[in-house]
């Protein structure tokens, strides 16, 4: 079975201490896309590039809060 990236999951915990506008610029992943994920639209057709950015900045982020 395939596993599924949670992006809602994912961009909410970001929006956490960023701005939308804020994330767009880190993760070069368009606001409007962000905006959509934030208010639970599913996006099936996510582009890998957007995905991998939004992942990094999610790990990232899980990172600096852990101190690791």
């Amino acid at each position: 079975m395939e596993q599924k990236t949670d992006f809602i999951k994912i961009v909410r915990h970001l929006l956490e201490s960023q701005t939308q506008m804020e994330l767009a610029e880190k993760t070069g992943v368009h606001q409007g896309v962000i905006s959509e994920l934030n208010r639970g639209i599913e996006k099936p057709k996510l582009s890998y590039i957007y995905g991998i950015a939004l992942e990094r900045a999610y790990n990232q982020s899980i990172s600096d809060k852990t101190g690791a």
